[in-house]
């Protein structure tokens, strides 16, 4: 019997450690985002707006809303994010997909980023994405390629 309360004494003890624990780092990390208060949206064709845009030295997050203040539907557009540095550098970009907004009709966006040291970010609206590059897929292409002109 003495041996289950040690048991359950280390056991609590390991939770209530984790739940601590826990705690710690998510106050810490709520407390190490700053607001990006400077920022551009160049988007004439629906109304767009930043409700939060806060960031850290490594990442951060946007979210906003879209809304169709025309008459007409916008479908298949995007909204083009583009994070610069200081010296207004495009560090990397995020786009959200506009598939079918209805006119009147309010849409919340969100992104999620992992770039160091953005301090601005400019929104605008694009008919296309670029194509995205499937990294593993671009190595073993070039692997082969290599090796075919090795065997020739």
């Amino acid at each position: 019997m003495d041996r289950m309360k040690t048991f359950f004494k280390y056991f609590l003890m390991v939770v209530i450690f984790f739940i601590f624990s826990n705690f710690l780092i998510d106050s810490f990390l709520k407390v190490s985002y700053t607001d990006m208060k400077d920022y551009k949206i160049n988007v004439k064709e629906i109304f767009v707006d930043v409700t939060e845009a806060k960031v850290t030295k490594r990442n951060g997050y946007i979210n906003g809303i879209v809304k169709n203040k025309s008459d007409k539907v916008v479908e298949n557009k995007y909204l083009k994010i583009s994070m610069l540095s200081k010296n207004n550098n495009v560090l990397g970009e995020k786009y959200v997909k506009i598939e079918k907004l209805e006119p009147q009709e309010l849409r919340k966006y969100e992104i999620k980023f992992d770039y160091d040291n953005v301090k601005t970010f400019e929104i605008e609206m694009v008919d296309t994405k670029p194509e995205e590059v499937d990294f593993f897929e671009l190595v073993k292409s070039n692997a082969k390629d290599l090796m075919s002109n090795k065997t020739n």
